[in-house]
């Protein structure tokens, strides 16, 4: 009967060599195993303990299965030379009865088991079971440890602290496997947010998926550096040697071999290859920079530090005319020129190149806009289920298309909480009439004429006016307009009647009147007082 031993996991192929002066148990014992389907593989035999020394010094072996009486070197002589050696080999030792006390001599130098003639087939693969639990540990543990020392590598290169010899020796490793160039990349997982529902796998699993999908791609095994919101790894020139040396088909593979283990949104970026590795830190700081081009460009899962050359980024605010379309829309609680205004927004992000802080910045002050807007109608801005995706986007990976996603969702849901409020705070639609004042104040606007546009009665709008917002119609317009021509006198150097004539009044010396009526100081004391002269 032939048992299997490997229980169809473990890949690992151990070899062997069996020692005992005897033919027929030497071949017994062969053909009592099957050893190839097992994961073990006969190197060789030897009749005698000085003959399996030699074998055991060119072959390696990882075990040794020996009787303990031979003729020239015994068993115990044997274990003794390898041990003294050094050659790294574990003995299974065969006894008699008899030879029980030999046998216990040989556990003392650290023999993994021993089993008494005659050979029971059982506990020849109890003994192996032992061996291979012991050199799976013992390779787990290893791996552990290099892996550990070589994540201290990379942090050590990637900061730019010095080469040392550990370091020479894995480049010249690399070298002499071809490489000539070493680029650093970074991995991101996109679009896996608290309030999505889509539940991602632990860092360390996630890191080792990634490890098995470079491994694909060649025979070494890659260190997966751990950065806060990035996963990082050096690819040396070989490793693209199956892809005609293209960087981008490498990685095309890589990131499909991952989908293929975990279906999440993947985007690479790759800093500028660097002829050393002293010189690391410049590629993993070029590929940090590229990341910060991904909105520029959207469609492309792999960023290559060569695609964005030339290109720079732009830390501006977006059109004032665009994004007050929008919230206009929003606040009238129009559908179809919300999304087309999200649209001209989100077009010139790509167009200007606007950096990802900008577009941060402008969906804040969206969010604010909209806030004051709900909050003005005493409306529980909490009740936007959408509110806590649009705040807290900036805290996670986020791919472009997701966050015009964020802001459709936002801007529709607060335009229907909007429109509710509307109905509920007065059907008369005052607060209407109060936001287009907000925004148009700098026009003619007269109360006769604001009435007539909301088809109200002029004498009832003052009324109802004074009585929800505690001041009349013209008061309150003139306080808006005062207000913003403080501003103007604080933050420019326009003429006193170029100010007057952005903020609403067609006549300068009425403004003049009006500013020192309110503020009890002409705009030029004001501006004198303030600094800006």
């Amino acid at each position: 009967m032939f048992h299997d031993l490997t229980g169809g996991v473990d890949a690992e192929v151990y070899g062997i060599i069996i020692v005992d002066d005897e033919l027929f148990v030497r071949k017994g014992l062969i053909g009592m195993i099957d050893w190839e389907g097992s994961g073990f593989r006969i190197v060789d035999e030897a009749d005698n303990g000085e003959d399996a020394l030699e074998l055991i010094r060119a072959k390696r072996p990882q075990l040794v299965i020996t009787d303990i009486r031979m003729p020239v070197l015994d068993g115990i002589g044997l274990i003794e030379a390898v041990t003294e050696e050094q050659l790294g080999t574990e003995f299974i030792i065969i006894s008699g009865y008899n030879d029980f006390r030999y046998a216990q001599q040989a556990v003392r130098y650290g023999v993994l088991d021993y089993v008494l003639k005659p050979i029971n087939e059982h506990e020849i693969v109890k003994a192996l079971h032992k061996f291979r639990d012991l050199f799976t540990a013992r390779k787990q543990l290893q791996d552990r440890l290099s892996i550990h020392e070589g994540v201290k590598r990379v942090e050590a290169l990637i900061r730019g602290e010095a080469v040392d010899e550990v370091l020479d020796a894995w480049e010249q490793q690399w070298i002499e496997a071809g490489s000539r160039q070493f680029t650093y990349v970074l991995l991101e997982v996109n679009n896996v947010f608290p309030w999505s529902g889509q539940s991602m796998p632990g860092k360390a699993e996630l890191k080792e998926a990634i490890r098995q999908a470079v491994q694909q791609f060649t025979a070494e095994t890659p260190i997966i550096y751990e950065h806060r919101r990035f996963f990082g790894f050096i690819v040396p020139e070989h490793y693209l040697a199956n892809h005609e040396g293209e960087l981008r088909s490498f990685l095309e593979h890589c990131l499909s071999k991952l989908y293929q283990r975990y279906p999440l949104q993947v985007q690479a970026y790759a800093g500028r290859p660097v002829s050393t590795l002293q010189e690391l830190k410049h590629s993993y700081t070029s590929a940090k920079q590229t990341v910060e081009y991904k909105y520029v460009r959207p469609a492309q899962p792999i960023l290559l530090s060569s695609d964005i050359a030339g290109l720079s980024l732009n830390y501006i605010h977006t059109s004032s005319r665009v994004f007050q379309a929008l919230i206009e829309a929003i606040e009238e609680g129009k559908h179809t020129e919300i999304m087309g205004g999200i649209g001209k927004l989100f077009a010139e992000f790509q167009e200007k190149l606007v950096s990802r802080e900008a577009m941060k910045a402008v969906a804040i002050q969206c969010v604010h806009s909209v806030l004051h807007t709900i909050r003005s109608m005493e409306g529980d801005e909490k009740q936007l289920a959408s509110l806590v995706p649009m705040m807290n986007w900036p805290d996670h990976n986020i791919t472009l298309a997701e966050l015009r996603s964020l802001f459709e969702a936002f801007a529709l849901e607060a335009a229907e909480r909007i429109q509710e409020l509307y109905q509920s705070y007065g059907s008369s639609g005052l607060y209407r009439i109060k936001c287009y004042v907000d925004r148009n104040f700098h026009e003619n606007l007269n109360l006769k004429q604001i009435a007539g546009q909301f088809y109200m009665n002029s004498a009832y709008l003052g009324q109802v006016f004074k009585k929800n917002y505690g001041m009349y119609f013209n008061d309150y317009l003139l306080q808006l307009r005062i207000t913003e021509a403080k501003k103007l006198l604080r933050q420019t150097d326009l003429r006193i009647y170029e100010i007057a004539e952005q903020v609403g009044f067609k006549n300068a010396d009425y403004f003049v009147t009006q500013f020192e009526k309110l503020e009890q100081r002409t705009p030029t004391e004001y501006r004198n007082r303030t600094g800006n002269r």
